[in-house]
């Protein structure tokens, strides 16, 4: 008799999503880059500085962040800086497969680069971190801030 085992991925950071929509107060503020598991690529001075900062006023702004999705313009643009509107929303959701799954609750952010269009939020209660999933979740490409 031979048996086989197979089994499915699972996001490593599943566990860590906020799955309950968090008030609109406990996330404004700004967010610094804290790591990124994208890219092997070093992250410099001016990039592990980078920060996205949300406004009461519904606007956010986005300084250095480092491009690391390897994009078309991953080498002529090395940072993402942008200036637009944001809301929260869920962006996806989570589970373990064996029940019903839950949002993911995150912000959505416009006139930025497509792959950070939708950044979740991590945590179950305020200070919130941000994380930003690149690709198939279960590969566990991520970047993430933490709120300052």
């Amino acid at each position: 008799m031979v048996g086989v085992i197979s089994g499915c991925q699972f996001d490593p950071y599943a566990g860590d999503l906020t799955t309950e929509q968090p008030r609109r107060e406990d996330v404004i503020g700004d967010y610094r880059f804290e790591k990124q598991t994208i890219s092997q690529a070093n992250i410099d001075t001016l990039g592990q500085k980078a920060t996205i900062t949300l406004r009461p006023d519904g606007t956010y702004q986005a300084n250095n962040i480092p491009n690391v999705f390897d994009g078309a313009d991953g080498q002529s643009h090395k940072y993402i800086s942008a200036i637009g509107t944001w809301k929260i929303e869920t962006i996806g959701s989570t589970g373990n497969g064996w029940g019903h799954p839950k949002p993911h609750w995150g912000i959505v952010l416009t006139a930025i680069d497509e792959s950070l269009t939708s950044i979740g939020f991590m945590g179950d209660h305020k200070p919130y971190k941000l994380i930003v999933t690149f690709d198939d979740p279960d590969l566990g490409k991520v970047m993430t801030f933490s709120k300052s």
